[in-house]
């Protein structure tokens, strides 16, 4: 799109170079295309080379929108170098340069979200004791408040002087053997990705100016989402040179449960005096009631830059507020909702969104649109290959495949337990690191028995021993046996049985880790139904950990499926429907109870404000009057919604509310809640 199609403020926004910008972007107001539009006026009227622009966002699927959409725009040669990712990406790209000033071993491991619950809850354990199991909530509390603390740039010391109870004091013990045992293991996690940078681009001027000099202007996405030490990395990254274009929007700033900060906004006035502030205001996605709503309710919250949306479209239909008896009643009510509107308006069914503010209120959903055989997908749902049982069996594939792959062999050391903990392992790592060898090598090593007991030794070299003759079944021609029978020879439906209480569970478990080695022999064996060949063990492995990366990534088939989306509103940000029901509004859900204990009541208008602006054209908002038997309190944020925009639809009686009714409705509850 040529730039003289933009609004005169989207064309300011992609024309001012001079100096540091900020774009504060409202909903549906085009910033992905401002920024992929910059990134074009950057090219060709700056003459910057690809490899001199770095554009950031949070989402992978967000990263490859933007790379498309680029790509159309400009010739292949012209863009290479361009990094367009997320902030974690970044710092990976950043770490694989820097790992030494980092202290990583060049084949550092990344330990995912599994990994880590499993190396927290065995330290847990370790200042527990041996006579008390640390419970599932333990465990989440702890992992949660390691990630806020290395989020805002805590080292375990720093966390320890500001633990204000014994819960804290707990948490930073464990933060500290934790950080303990990823340095032995030459290990990052999830957060470690921006901290690391971070922490190296603060400390050493070398790779700082080396970062600085490489990118010439910074483009960031989303900005309002960002933390402590993401504001710190790109503060950084900049330098002071001060070109960049971060776009955001407080008003959408949601994600204050994993850092994100909105006042990181504020805070760039006072670091770059000279900041340039364009404000898109003019929405492309909405009609105009639905913006009018979505305006009036987010005024009552503090703002650090006023904005008001304003629609390119007609005004529209009335916003319908319906009263439900129970949540069944509510599911019953937007199933023939959705089949009438289907039906009058032509839509697809994919053009439906129903939107809720915690997963549980999918379940009554779930089960009417199922009784009605309309199809659904749940937004959010963990992947096959997400699933522990399904990374345990990859994992022993992994080091079948490649003895030196660090990150499974430490998913499956003690899986099923061998009485290799924590402590174990972080010995195994340091010998490992001070001699330049993977974990499983270090497992020979004559200098282990010194460092470990008699017993502790046995079953460290009886694992390797065990790995040891499968491979060399592998090389000898029985890959398809040694496959067929992994599951058994490890006992891993034992282990199963251990972890969960219920055998159904455990056999559902079994039968997930069934299929993955059912998938594996087929590669062994070739389909010829698929004209495919036999492959080799090394071969399919890596066949089936390219699935798995596939899998991670289909977003977008997923998407044009002809399917209702079910989802949350935090998951809903970023997408639009023709048609959005918001279900559940009441007291102690949206707002969420949690919220109003701890007196985040903004930011739950801000997940108001963002589920209603997911609309384009129809909006219904429903609420019941009782859940779990229990009498519920209509939401405070209908209340605060201009009355003259509402249509109230009351579901016992089965009539339209009229207007005056309407009114009196409204009153009613402002007063209520006052009280």
């Amino acid at each position: 799109m040529p730039i003289s199609e933009l609004n005169p403020a989207q064309q300011e926004a992609v024309k001012y170079i001079a100096g540091p910008c900020l774009v504060v972007a409202g909903a549906g107001s085009g910033k992905t295309k401002v920024i992929t539009e910059k990134i074009i006026y950057l090219l060709n009227e700056c003459r910057l080379r690809g490899r001199e622009i770095c554009a950031v966002t949070f989402t992978n699927k967000a990263a490859r929108e933007m790379r498309t959409r680029i790509a159309r725009l400009a010739p292949a040669d012209q863009l290479r170098g361009i990094l367009i990712t997320t902030f974690h990406s970044l710092g990976l790209y950043m770490l694989r340069r820097d790992y030494v000033l980092a202290g990583l071993k060049k084949n550092f491991i990344l330990m995912d979200a599994n990994d880590q619950k499993t190396l927290v809850s065995s330290m847990c354990q370790e200042i527990l004791g041996s006579d008390k199991t640390p419970d599932q909530n333990t465990i989440s509390r702890v992992l949660a408040s390691v990630s806020r603390a290395k989020m805002s740039g805590l080292t375990p010391d720093e966390f320890m002087e500001k633990a204000a109870s014994d819960e804290d004091v707990f948490d930073a013990a464990v933060y500290r053997r934790y950080d303990s045992a990823m340095n032995a293991y030459s290990a990052a996690d999830f957060d470690d990705l921006v901290l690391k940078p971070t922490r190296i681009m603060r400390d050493h001027e070398g790779a700082r100016l080396h970062w600085q000099k490489r990118f010439k202007h910074i483009l960031v996405d989303e900005y309002q989402d960002t933390n402590e030490v993401q504001y710190d990395f790109l503060k950084l990254l900049i330098g002071s040179r001060e070109r960049f274009t971060f776009v955001g929007d407080d008003d959408q700033s949601i994600y204050a449960w994993r850092g994100a900060d909105p006042r990181n906004i504020e805070r760039l006035s006072t670091d770059y005096p000279n900041l340039k502030v364009i404000k898109l205001e003019q929405n492309y996605r909405s009609c105009g009631r639905i913006l009018h709503v979505a305006n009036e309710l987010i005024a009552r919250n503090r703002h650090i830059i006023a904005k008001t949306l304003y629609s390119s479209y007609g005004y529209g239909d009335p916003i319908v507020i319906h009263e439900c008896p129970d949540p069944r009643q509510e599911a019953e009510y937007v199933c023939a909702e959705l089949t009438s509107q289907q039906y009058r308006n032509r839509y697809r069914w994919r053009h439906f969104g129903i939107l809720y503010r915690t997963n549980h209120q999918s379940r009554e959903m779930e089960k009417s649109l199922r009784e009605n055989r309309i199809p659904y997908r749940i937004n959010g749902d963990i992947s096959f290959f997400e699933r522990a049982e399904v990374k345990d069996t990859m994992a022993y594939f992994r080091v079948l495949r490649n003895l030196a792959d660090d990150n499974a062999l430490l998913r499956i050391i003690n899986v099923p337990r061998r009485e290799i903990g924590s402590a174990t392992v972080a010995k195994i790592g340091d010998l490992a690191r001070s001699t330049s060898c993977s974990l499983f090598d270090a497992m020979s090593l004559p200098d282990l028995a010194a460092i470990l007991p008699a017993h502790t030794l046995k079953a460290v070299r009886d694992f390797r021993e065990m790995i040891l003759e499968k491979r060399g079944e592998i090389d000898s021609g029985r890959a398809a046996e040694v496959t067929g029978s992994l599951l058994e020879s490890i006992d891993y439906m034992s282990h199963l049985l251990g972890e969960n209480s219920d055998e159904k569970v455990a056999r559902i478990k079994y039968d997930n880790a069934l299929q993955v080695k059912d998938w594996l022999l087929r590669k062994l064996k070739g389909d010829p139904s698929e004209g495919a060949e036999p492959q080799d063990f090394d071969s399919a492995v890596t066949s089936l950990c390219l699935r798995e990366m596939l899998d991670q990534t289909g977003e977008e088939d997923e998407q044009a499926a002809d399917q209702v989306q079910l989802m949350t509103i935090h998951a809903a940000k970023g997408l639009e429907f023709e048609f959005v029901f918001l279900i559940g509004c009441e007291e102690n859900i949206l707002p969420h109870k949690n919220s109003l204990e701890s007196g985040s009541i903004e930011e739950e208008r801000r997940l108001m404000y963002v589920g209603i602006t997911r609309a384009k054209h129809h909006l219904v908002i429903s609420h019941c009057l009782t859940r779990m038997q229990d009498r519920t309190q209509i939401s405070r944020f209908i209340g605060e919604l201009p009355q003259d925009d509402l249509k109230i639809e009351d579901r016992e009686s089965e009539k339209k509310v009229d207007p005056d009714e309407s009114l009196a409705f409204i009153a009613q509850l402002r007063a209520s809640l006052k009280n």
